[in-house]
């Protein structure tokens, strides 16, 4: 889904959240909650088996990869001319149960070398809204083999029953896209007497794409002039972690979910990577963090925003121009990062005696 198409829709949430004020207080939290998500997955029934013999040949292990939210993740591949790689890179890992024991194992001249990862390379298209019928997005499968191309096997004698706890673990990057209308006024006299057509200071409604992270709160107020004699306004927005999963710096890889440290893991980072006003990019939101030696141009980079306890804040100071008195015009917030989740599936080995 590009920008301009979620722009438009944007427009048409505005309309949908102000009929939704009407609602109570806990069902506006639900519904913005219901739309949380970002990418999901469930073992597939049956796969494994809720229980097996230690004689049982083979099963399957077999997870439903489902693009729950609004953002199109694309199909990661590397670029023939200039090397680099492109698009997006999910990584779907199996944990919990020895990978040896299910024969996901094998031996090569570097060493052993399991098979728990499957990247997941051919992009996923994200839920949409069509004349206001949410159309779910992309579905996909993972499914674990062993080297010789088998399902696997449990590989054990025992002499009791055993329970085996498989966890799936998804880690995939994902962007949220959240506008407002904002006010932007020079007219002192209107803005104290009532007789503005929008006002500045105070809450915005936010709308969100459909995504584990969300701006939950936009407060606006008139933060003086810049040097130019131009209106400035500054903005302080509330990031929320509404998925249920954790989330950890874009720039590390998904690839490395599993070996990242704890420091990582716990930085709960989410980057903004642009603010605009009517689709113009405001970069002194953004962070500093060089100078271009050619053009001597500031070399800018996202703003990093961590967060405490599933939420933080985020304050931009722009400078917007008026024409005529006041006006009300779109902010957008554009942030990216990673995101860890995962889902459980217990199963029973049962030994053989018991099936005698």
């Amino acid at each position: 889904m590009n920008t301009k198409t979620l722009l438009i829709l944007s427009v048409v949430f505005m309309i949908t959240f102000s009929l939704s004020g009407c609602l109570g207080d806990d069902e506006a939290v639900a519904s913005t909650s219901s739309e949380a998500l970002g990418l999901t997955l469930e073992f597939q029934p049956g796969a494994p088996p809720d229980q097996i013999s230690e004689d049982d040949i083979s099963f399957d292990i077999s997870v439903k990869l489902e693009n729950s939210g609004e953002y199109d993740l694309a199909e990661y591949y590397e670029d023939d001319t200039t090397g680099e790689t492109v698009g997006d890179l999910v990584s779907v890992f199996l944990l919990g149960v020895n990978p040896a024991t299910l024969g996901l194992c094998e031996e090569t001249d570097e060493g052993t070398v399991c098979h728990t990862e499957q990247p997941y390379i051919e992009g996923l298209s994200g839920a949409h809204y069509v004349n206001s019928e949410l159309i779910p997005g992309q579905v996909n499968y993972i499914n674990w083999y062993q080297a010789s191309g088998e399902s696997p096997e449990y590989g054990l004698d025992i002499t009791s029953d055993q329970t085996l706890n498989f966890v799936a673990q998804l880690c995939y990057p994902y962007k949220t896209i959240t506008t407002a209308e904002a006010c932007f006024s020079d007219n002192a006299y209107a803005q104290a007497t009532g007789a503005e057509t929008c006002v500045v200071s105070g809450e915005k409604e936010p709308v969100n794409s459909m995504a584990p992270i969300q701006i939950t709160k936009i407060v606006e107020n008139p933060a003086g002039r810049d040097g130019q004699g131009v209106g400035k306004y500054a903005f302080t927005f509330t990031i929320e972690n509404l998925g249920g999963g954790t989330v950890f710096p874009y720039t590390k890889s998904v690839h490395d979910c599993t070996s990242l440290g704890v420091a990582d893991l716990n930085a709960n980072q989410v980057a903004v990577t642009s603010v605009s006003v009517g689709g113009e990019d405001k970069i002194n939101c953004l962070r500093k963090i060089g100078v271009d030696e050619t053009s001597g141009e500031d070399i800018l980079a996202p703003a990093t925003i961590t967060l405490v306890d599933g939420k933080g804040t985020f304050t931009c100071t722009l400078s917007q121009g008026t024409v005529t008195g006041d006006y009300s015009d779109i902010i957008q917030v554009n942030m990216v990062y990673n995101y860890y989740t995962q889902t459980k599936k217990e199963i029973v080995v049962k030994n053989t005696l018991d099936f005698e």
